[in-house]
């Protein structure tokens, strides 16, 4: 008995330490369970959230509306309108199988599409394995910019949910076409930046500026793209979208003014040339016209490239924005410069030159525009009115070289406005320094008197002789170009011109427009006292010498609003070419009409005094102390 009672104690013991061993197991074999679901759930989840992302979600950026571009007084220069397009969803229209299936399906729906709607195929198939391939959860445009005809068919004819939409894309607009293309440009097609910089799967193409303000300011145009995410399968079709709006780009306003704008262009008729136009009291740039130009809207927002070649070769160089690139002898118009720089040396404006039509010194001969000359006892205000060659010869060498082209990079020549356009040229001031560098040989007084009459090495830009003559207007500041109104005006330094200086060059612009036989007499307008200087600026080799026609302006006389530059290539004379297209400018801007010539021997506009030169006629009183108007002797 006592046997038997200890083997059952003792498999019941064995029993016991077994089912709390199986027990114990099963508790860590729950504990290591929950472990693990608490890492795969807990712990790791980030990393399966990473990989799911990875895997199944496709991020896809999104441009921003541009921001349009308004003149000073809101006339729209560039907008934007919708662009209808047909879109196949691939996800909608796939095959089992191989994917050229798939292919087969979306070309086929294509042809029926084509049919259905009575318009040509866009794209065929190989642009359609190329998007299977490489942006399968992409909407295939297959009909891009559709007309509004073709639209209606569509919504009538295609059935809802049949694998396919329109979609609208913006395209930019120009309304003003060619009359702006040199200074609004244009855009082009480009991939919209991430904000956060982070790398984007696919993209929507937006627009980006590659000309004109639309590149100088695109960052301001622009705005903020936005995005989608799109959750895809395992074959990577679409199964859902996210949206995150872009932020749309700002607006930006202009200071130009469209209406004198146009007067510019239609002023240059299609002729080789620009014209600038500057408020003297703040930089305001009112028109920047080049010509010829070119039809911005058919470069938009690709270029053709027929188009592109064409515009390449055309001898004209309608590309060219000539108005800040190109580069001319400023010729005549750079006289006032001269009398200011001799004036500044002490040189009297009753500094007296005999003209008989030439000036000679060494070997070099230039002649004065008068062929038999002036005549004896030429002032500066005379020399001025007439424009005589032989007088700011003397004149310039005389004052030296230091002073001319010290007073010229002060007025702006020879360096860059800082204009907010691309693309601007700096110009040339030469000096003997540049003179040995460039062409192995020191200054002489043949130089001095060729840079004198604005030829020989100096080269501006019609924005810098803009800009120094609204120095001249306004009595010594050289303003920055403003073009953009959200830009401050910036005074780019004060020149110091004393009152009576600047008097005997007003009276002198004064007399080439308004004395009897003033060489400007074409720039004059109704009810505006207008003061000009004309130039002609001959170029290329001495056998076959061509000239460049100027003219530089300013109105009204004693309380200036509006400063002019006009250059027309291989033109005439400034006072034949380019003063009635001056004339057609201030009329548009002052509201009035050009003066025809016939009657024009008067004198008006101005209390006639006996100026400080001893000539009797309309003078300009000097600023600030009349003691100042006394006059040094002529030396």
């Amino acid at each position: 008995m006592r046997g038997g009672m200890k083997r059952e104690e003792i498999a019941e013991s064995h029993a016991f330490w077994r089912i709390f061993a199986l027990g114990v197991m099963m508790v860590l074999a729950l504990f290591a369970l929950g472990h693990r679901l608490w890492a795969l759930q807990i712990e790791e989840s980030r990393a399966f959230a990473s990989s799911q992302m990875r895997q199944s979600v496709r991020r896809v950026l999104l441009p921003a509306t541009r921001g349009r571009i308004f003149d000073r007084d809101g006339v729209c220069l560039a907008d934007n309108r919708p662009s209808y397009c047909i879109a196949l969803f691939i996800e909608d229209l796939r095959r089992p199988g191989a994917w050229s299936n798939t292919v087969n399906a979306v070309d086929a729906r294509l042809d029926e599409l084509s049919l259905q709607l009575g318009i040509p195929r866009q794209i065929g198939r190989t642009e359609i394995e190329r998007h299977i391939y490489r942006q399968l959860p992409m909407p295939l445009l297959a009909w891009q910019d559709i007309d509004e005809e073709t639209h209606a068919r569509f919504e009538e004819l295609v059935t809802p949910n049949a694998g396919m939409d329109i979609v609208v894309q913006p395209e930019r607009v120009y309304p003003e076409g060619a009359v702006m293309a040199h200074l609004v440009g244009r855009v082009g097609r480009d991939k919209p930046k991430a904000p956060d910089g982070e790398k984007a799967h696919y993209d929507t193409m937006g627009m980006k500026g590659r000309d004109g303000i639309e590149l100088t300011r695109d960052a301001t145009l622009s705005g903020v793209s936005g995005g989608q995410l799109l959750t895809v399968d395992v074959s990577g079709y679409r199964r859902s979208v996210m949206d995150n709006r872009p932020t749309p780009g700002s607006d930006l306003k202009l200071t130009i003014s469209t209406r004198l704008q146009r007067a510019c262009y239609a002023a240059l008729a299609g002729r080789r040339g620009a014209i600038v136009a500057i408020d003297p009291r703040n930089g305001d740039v009112l028109a920047l016209c080049s010509s010829p130009s070119y039809d911005v809207s058919a470069m938009t927002p690709r270029v053709p490239a027929d188009l592109w070649q064409k515009l390449l070769e055309d001898p004209a160089t309608p590309l060219l924005n000539r108005a800040i690139t190109g580069l001319y002898p400023p010729g005549s118009t750079f006289k006032p410069a001269v009398a200011l720089a001799a004036l500044r040396q002490g040189l009297s404006p009753n500094f007296l030159v005999d003209c008989n039509g030439v000036f000679e010194i060494g070997s070099l001969r230039i002649r004065c525009a008068a062929r038999y000359g002036h005549g004896d006892n030429i002032t500066m205000r005379k020399a001025l009115e007439v424009s005589c060659n032989p007088y700011f010869c003397e004149l310039g060498v005389k004052a030296g070289v230091d002073a001319i082209t010290t007073f010229a990079r002060e007025a702006g020549f020879g360096t860059r406005t800082g204009i907010s356009l691309p693309g601007e040229a700096a110009g040339l001031v030469p000096d003997d320094a540049w003179k040995r560098r460039t062409k192995g040989g020191g200054w002489s007084k043949g130089d001095t008197a060729n840079l004198s009459i604005g030829q020989g090495f100096l080269l501006a830009t019609p924005l810098q002789i803009a800009l120094y003559t609204a120095m001249l207007a306004n009595g010594g500041t050289l303003w920055r170009p403003r073009l953009c109104a959200d830009e401050a005006p910036t005074i780019v330094r004060k020149v110091a011109i004393p009152a009576k200086d600047l008097a005997v060059v007003h009276n002198g612009m004064f007399d080439v427009v308004n004395a009897p036989k003033g060489g400007g007499r074409r720039a004059r307008v109704n009810g505006v006292t207008v003061a000009a200087k004309t130039g002609t600026a001959e170029y290329g080799p001495m056998r076959n010498r061509r000239k460049h026609a100027w003219m530089i302006a300013f109105a009204p006389l004693h309380d200036p609003e509006i400063a002019v530059a006009t250059i027309i290539e291989d033109g005439e004379s400034g006072g034949t070419t380019a003063a009635p297209v001056v004339a057609a400018t201030l009329a548009e801007y002052f509201g009035t009409t050009p003066e025809p010539l016939e009657g024009l021997e008067r004198l008006g506009g101005l209390e006639r005094l006996e100026g400080p030169e001893g000539l009797e006629g309309p003078a300009v009183e000097p600023r600030g102390d009349p003691a100042a108007r006394e006059e040094e002797a002529a030396p």
